[in-house]
């Protein structure tokens, strides 16, 4: 079974694949205009970002899976795929450590009132003192619960990142 992979990917988990018996075709600068040629004769397509149009699904014959390396499949021709009888898969939630950050991030500087320090910098003004403490609470670390069991594993991730920030 012959498996494109058509974005950049961990060499790992390229080798955890070919240890499979997989015969992988790892091609990370492939043009995405270049994929219908290229997944032409392979099993199962992997892309992260790059666009999967239904020009690929029309030329891949032997193609009976698509993998999103990623949350969604926006970048995925999803209707023309199900009309290829071909399946469309994603990997949810792989993504929640980097959103776990991020939301830690923003919380930070909404604190520090980052934005307002930046838009007044722009102005051609620097009020040091007026953004060079905490707003005058200390931040939370205490994460409300959400209203979805889908935010959860998030839910999570903030709540172990919390911990190691003081």
């Amino acid at each position: 079974m012959k498996v494109l992979i058509a974005d950049a990917f961990p060499k790992e988990r390229l080798a955890d694949l070919a240890a499979l018996g997989l015969t992988v075709d790892h091609r990370p600068d492939l043009p995405a205009k270049e994929i219908p040629a290229a997944a032409a004769a392979a099993t199962v397509l992997v892309v992260r970002s790059k666009q999967v149009v239904a020009e690929v699904f029309e030329k891949a014959d032997a193609l009976s899976l698509v993998v999103r390396a990623g949350a969604g499949v926006n970048t995925i021709d999803v209707a023309a795929a199900s009309k290829a009888g071909i399946y469309v898969a994603n990997c949810p939630g792989q993504n929640a450590i980097a959103v776990a950050e991020l939301a830690v991030g923003l919380m930070v500087a909404l604190d520090r009132r980052i934005p307002d320090n930046v838009a007044q910098l722009r102005a051609g003004k620097w009020n040091k003192k007026a953004f060079s403490e905490a707003g005058g609470n200390t931040p939370s670390t205490r994460i409300p619960r959400p209203s979805s069991m889908s935010v959860g594993p998030l839910r999570r991730r903030l709540r172990n990142s919390n911990r190691a920030t003081p």
